[in-house]
């Protein structure tokens, strides 16, 4: 699930010829991108994010890792990572965040959104926290024994209130915090948001739209993909979620220019709707579609359409150097607005949002038949089987990101659960499992149903 990003990434790139190259520019790339957004968007001190982002997804380097240097130039609010001659850069374009391989790129529009780094204002206090749910807490920030949690923030809210809120230096309640694949569930919901406005339709052929672009990429699709199959994971596209120095994965975040365009070059392994495969690649063509839908710079779109409306902070939307957005990794908000995020998506299939509507969240929480272990709908996570979480009930759903980046509603006990940090690993080295049923055993301690 998600990215699990780089853990033997470099490993069989540096043992020769054309695989070295590909497995260092994939290192430079990865590290540049990952500090600048940390540092520019984020704020967080650079040492922080080398030291326990880019060393441990590295670590595999071994040695080499002591040559991996990093040059942050402030003024220019660039970034540049080199290695053994290579060298990637990445730079900081404002309110769209940061963009690798895209000198001077800012994706047009920024004029609605705010300023990345204006200052902020403060959030409302918290609501009454439940001193009960203390423990739930320590355990989550607490070190397991084997793997690294390091967890930065921990919120609960129930029934639409805050009760628990926790945080680890340097993050606080202002700092962005990066979704990796959490931005899979947001642009399932903002081309949900889309439909229901009529601008798209997820049974229209994807190959129709894109051959007004490109007629060639287009001649790599089944006629009959559709949008809907993207957001299913069920394109039949020849993509590996696989992360090897020259996979798809990693070559379509840090070495190609269009993103979103990696997935339809690798044309059809498969007829669409018959296999589920995870795939980062389907994401970002589904945002290539819900971008050409719109009729004003994304940015605009998602913070007139989605953050205003619900009180969100700037939300930093990242693309790549083609302007896309990178619908599978690239969103930061603060802790509390990604709990506001989980309580809008509770909200909605509940029929309590007027911005998306509970038949929308009730399709996209409902597991596909594809899908064997019932864990996916259309965009979210899903516990129908009890697979993954079998002390939770079955009606929970997520949002889950790399590095155990989790948004989790319990939609009958009206619980929303957010867990932000660098993990080396998901569940159960982030503690996710052990911080839901922790958090649960307090707010719902009776017997909970599990039809």
């Amino acid at each position: 699930m998600g990215h699990r990003l780089l853990s033997a990434v470099i490993a069989l790139g540096l043992l020769s010829g054309c695989a070295e190259r590909l497995g260092v520019d994939i290192a430079t790339g990865y590290t540049a991108k990952q500090v600048c957004s940390g540092v520019f968007v984020a704020g967080l001190p650079e040492d922080h994010i080398v030291n326990h982002d880019v060393h441990m997804a590295l670590g595999v380097l071994g040695p080499l890792l002591s040559l991996l240097e990093v040059e942050t130039d402030r003024q220019a609010r660039r970034v540049s990572a080199s290695l053994l001659g290579t060298r990637s850069s990445a730079w900081y374009s404002g309110p769209t965040g940061c963009v690798l391989h895209g000198e001077a790129y800012a994706a047009p529009g920024a004029g609605i959104a705010a300023a990345v780094d204006a200052t902020v204002s403060s959030p409302p206090p918290p609501d009454t926290l439940l001193p009960a749910l203390d423990g739930a807490l320590d355990a989550a920030f607490a070190e397991p024994a084997e793997g690294t949690r390091h967890t930065l923030a921990v919120l609960v809210s129930h029934r639409g209130k805050r009760v628990a809120e926790r945080y680890a230096r340097p993050v606080t309640a202002h700092t962005p915090m990066q979704s990796w694949s959490m931005n899979k569930s947001l642009m399932s919901t903002w081309i949900g948001m889309q439909v229901e406005q009529g601008a798209l339709d997820l049974s229209a052929p994807v190959a129709s739209r894109l051959a007004a672009v490109d007629a060639s990429l287009a001649a790599n699709l089944d006629p009959a993909l559709n949008l809907g199959h993207l957001l299913h994971m069920e394109s039949g596209l020849a993509f590996e979620e696989t992360y090897l120095p020259g996979d798809d994965a990693t070559r379509m975040l840090y070495r190609e220019p269009a993103a979103w365009q990696v997935a339809a070059g690798n044309g059809q392994a498969h007829a669409p709707g018959e296999r589920f495969s995870y795939s980062s690649g389907d994401t970002n063509l589904a945002s290539w579609v819900w971008q050409q839908s719109l009729e004003e710079p994304y940015i605009d779109w998602v913070t007139r359409e989605f953050s205003a409306p619900l009180g969100l902070g700037p939300v930093v939307v990242e693309h790549d150097a083609s302007g896309v957005q990178v619908g599978s990794s690239y969103t930061y908000m603060t802790a509390r607005d990604w709990l506001r995020v989980g309580e809008f998506w509770l909200d909605a299939l509940k029929g309590r949002s007027g911005l998306l509507s509970a038949a929308w969240m009730q399709a996209a929480v409902t597991p596909r038949p594809a899908a064997e272990e019932g864990n996916y709908g259309r965009g979210f996570w899903l516990n129908t089987l009890g697979v993954y979480y079998p002390a939770l009930p079955r009606d929970t759903f997520y949002a889950e990101g790399h590095n155990g980046q989790y948004v989790m509603i319990m939609p009958q006990q009206e619980i929303v659960i957010v867990r932000l940090g660098l993990s080396s690993a998901g569940n159960p080295v982030s503690g996710m499992g052990e911080l839901a049923e922790g958090v649960l055993k307090v707010l719902a301690p009776a017997p909970l149903p599990q039809g």
